[in-house]
Parts: structure tokens; sequence; C-alpha cells
């Protein structure tokens, strides 16, 4: 009898990994059928707007030429900023634009435009502080 109930809870686990087997190839082939197929365009066909910057690129769209800063220090304290703080403090101070429009343009909320902007300040005062300092 302990013979029997070993065989068929063999059998039982054999045909449960085969049933595993069969739903799972069904979802995979069901999936493939309703997925839908993303159109892929070539890189030369991309509008400039949305090619991706890169750092060096930011860095020569976002220089000191933007701002007319009255201050070397001031200057070197902006350059220090990370690349979006800038791109933030820019937006708001040079291009004027209000933090709900950078933020759309950014695809973040208005409120981590004005958390950036915040962060840039004082990280700006900071900079300042310690080059006025004689450090």
């Amino acid at each position: 009898m302990n013979h029997q109930q070993d065989y068929e809870d063999e059998l039982r686990a054999r045909f449960t990994k085969w049933l595993d087997i069969v739903i799972y190839r069904a979802k995979l082939k069901y999936l493939r059928k309703t997925e839908t197929k993303l159109e892929t365009v070539s890189f030369e066909e991309l509008p400039e707007s949305s090619q991706p910057i890169y750092e060096d690129d930011l860095r020569n769209i976002f220089s000191s030429t933007d701002f007319d800063f009255e201050e070397e220090r001031l200057a070197d304290a902006f350059v220090k900023l990370p690349i979006k703080r800038q791109q933030i403090l820019t937006m708001l101070f040079v291009e004027e634009k209000r933090p709900e429009e950078i933020a759309k343009e950014l695809n973040c909320s208005a409120q981590h435009v004005y958390d950036q902007k915040y962060q840039a300040l004082k990280k700006l005062r900071i900079e300042l502080a310690k080059e006025g300092d004689g450090r």
C-alpha cells in the first residue's frame, strides 16, 4: 500500500509539473499574440529636440555665459552645481519660466522644481560663504 501511495504521489507531481508548463506556455502564447509592436525609428530620423543631451553638451549650453555674473566666485559656484539644478536655475532666472512650466518640460512635479531650486540656492550660498572666508 505504501508503494501505491508513492506511485500516486509521483504521478500527481508529474501531472502538476506538466500542467504548470502547459499553462506557462499558453500564457506566453497569449501575451505574444496580444502584444503591441512598437515602431522603431532610426536615430537620424529623430527631431533634434528629442535627441539625448550629453553632460558635456549641457556644460556648454548652461555655461556662465547664460548668466551675466558680476562675480567670478558666483560663476564658479554655479558650475559646481549638478546639471539639472543648473538647468532649473537657468530656466527660472534667465528664461523667466514658472515652476509649473519647467515641471511640464522636465516631466516632474512643480514641487520637485521648488525643491531643486531651494537646494541649488542653498549650495550656492554655502560655496560663496566658503570662498568668502578665503578657504
